[in-house]
């Protein structure tokens, strides 16, 4: 079964990115863009849900239409502070006990902000089925968690002041604070599904605080992810070896879930843990940190959770209800053909396997020294880390011709190809002051990040997965070291010296282009260019 994404190169007619409408970008369809309705939607019965936002290329006057209608919001909470108007924002923020019901033209704004760019945020549920969860009644069972849908629009605000340029019309502190609050008993009753909805909000919430520059409550949260996945068993979907109870004295309390009622369920929980795996490792890198997702047979935290779907895929039916799997990220990183009985080429797969190897190159250059013992086993080790790199690297889908491409693909995808030339880098780090090939390495893995940006317009994009700034901070040291390197060997390079650094100071100045883009909305990325400009003073 085939889960990778729809990439065609399409007709001459064919929509430029952006322009197609909000339920055929949602389900990953052909939109021929014609207008109230598209013809896909209306043969599928689906003209309420046909909507053009043209988020991504949006016209200055489609903008100045949404400010106005903000600001109109905004100057009637101000006019009446006291109203209970069920038109007012206000309303929704007047009663301590809830406030997750809000009115539904700024529900709807606020969640079209979000799953505009929920693919850069962790989003991993269906969003077909939280959408009308929410708009399911007060007090139904059905409804989402209140702090999952708190830190939604709590993100969506945030997106529409990055898009728009002006606050949303919530009080986005309160909504945070209550989303923080409703964690605490959104556990009540184990284990449920309930858990999962929880690793989402955790997962939101660690990325939103690595945006904002509260690095440690991110850090939190993104291991709060992890060992929820953990304790709720979601590293051993389908495995040939489920976690055995030991012999003892102690009566044991199972916090595993029970089974998923269907396919889509199921699919929420492989996402689940696949997503808390690729923030983990690649924030562990960022910060230095171990991961809780460890893939310790020792331990008990060997994945054997099979490689993700898209959510279009799930949605599709039963898939292979009798197929198992075990050891899976061993067998990924090893290089082992697992003989898949679908295509495991989905882009959540492939942002999960660069994340492994991001981690795994990592640990391996820092236990570099020159005096490592057996070092014949550090080189084999550093060997088959490194074709595994390229060999991977040589399986993604090309950045090239994506002009018809829904965007959220685009962006994802380059993603995945900055994360997958920074394991080249990391990887050789270690050798590349005493191993020429290592060096050169490096430098190809940088440019091909600078290459990657150049190809979609990086700087275009008005939301990005925040890794981006770990993975363009990685490649502008490369290209600093370099500039150091031809200071103190000006004869050793091949290419004429002043060639050469021009070559290089134009990379590094593409890179701090873009990261200037994105850097006044995320701290991190603020930070890493920050540091970037520092290091670039007297070079």
């Amino acid at each position: 079964m085939d889960s990778s994404p729809s990439i065609s190169s399409g007709s001459s007619n064919a929509l430029q990115r952006g322009k197609a409408c909000t339920h055929c970008r949602r389900r990953k369809m052909r939109c021929d863009g014609v207008r109230p309705v598209c013809n896909q939607c209306a043969n599928a019965n689906k003209h309420d849900e046909c909507a053009y936002t043209d988020v991504s290329t949006r016209s200055r006057t489609q903008i100045l239409e949404e400010n106005i209608a903000l600001l109109q919001a905004r100057i009637q909470e101000l006019e009446n502070p006291g109203s209970t108007s069920s038109g007012s924002p206000q309303s929704s923020l007047s009663g301590p006990e809830r406030i997750d019901e809000l009115p539904a033209n700024i529900s709807r704004q606020l969640l079209d902000a979000f799953f505009d760019h929920s693919s850069q945020l962790g989003w991993f549920l269906n969003t077909a089925r939280f959408r009308h969860a929410l708009s399911l009644p007060e007090g139904h069972t059905g409804r989402p968690i209140s702090a999952l849908a708190n830190t939604v629009y709590l993100f969506g605000a945030a997106n529409m002041r990055r898009i728009t340029g002006i606050d949303a019309p919530i009080d986005t502190g309160l909504y945070l604070s209550r989303a923080l609050s409703d964690l605490g008993h959104a556990l009540d009753v184990l284990p449920s599904h309930r858990a999962v909805q929880v690793i989402q909000t955790r997962v939101l919430l660690a990325l939103y605080h690595f945006i904002i520059g509260k690095f440690a409550e991110g850090r939190h949260h993104s291991d709060a992810a992890a060992s929820l996945v953990l304790s709720s068993g979601l590293h051993k979907i389908r495995s040939t070896q489920p976690s055995q109870n030991v012999l003892s004295f102690v009566e044991i309390i199972a916090l595993t879930l029970p089974a998923p009622l269907d396919q889509i369920e199921e699919g929420e929980r492989i996402n689940a843990m696949w997503t808390a795996f690729t923030i983990c490792r690649c924030w562990g890198v960022a910060f230095g940190a171990p991961t809780l997702l460890s893939d310790s047979e020792a331990l008990g935290t060997q994945i054997d959770t099979p490689w993700p779907l898209d959510m279009e895929t799930y949605e599709r039916g039963p898939i292979f209800p009798h197929f198992r799997t075990n050891s899976t990220l061993r067998n990924f990183l090893a290089g082992t053909n697992d003989n898949w009985p679908w295509e495991n080429h989905s882009l959540l797969a492939q942002m999960a396997g660069a994340a492994a190897l991001f981690d795994r190159a990592t640990y391996l250059a820092s236990r570099w020294h020159p005096d490592t013992p057996n070092i014949e086993a550090f080189y084999a080790d550093f060997t088959s880390v490194d074709s595994r790199i390229d060999e991977f690297q040589s399986q993604l889908y090309s950045l090239q011709n994506l002009a018809d491409v829904d965007s959220d693909i685009v962006r994802t995808m380059h993603v995945i190809h900055c994360l997958t030339s920074a394991a080249s880098i990391q990887l050789h780090s270690a050798l590349e002051q005493v191993n020429v090939e290592s060096r050169n390495k490096c430098l190809m893995a940088a440019e091909a990040i600078v290459q990657a940006n150049n190809s979609v317009r990086a700087h275009e994009f008005l939301i990005i997965n925040p890794v981006l700034g770990v993975l363009w901070g990685a490649a502008c040291q490369v290209f600093i070291r370099e500039l150091v390197f031809m200071r103190a060997n000006p004869a050793g390079d091949m290419t004429p010296r002043p060639e050469r650094e021009a070559e290089v100071r134009a990379a590094v100045m593409q890179l701090q282009a873009v990261m200037a883009v994105f850097a006044p909305a995320c701290a991190f990325t603020n930070v890493q260019l920050q540091r970037v400009q520092r290091e670039l003073q007297g070079l």
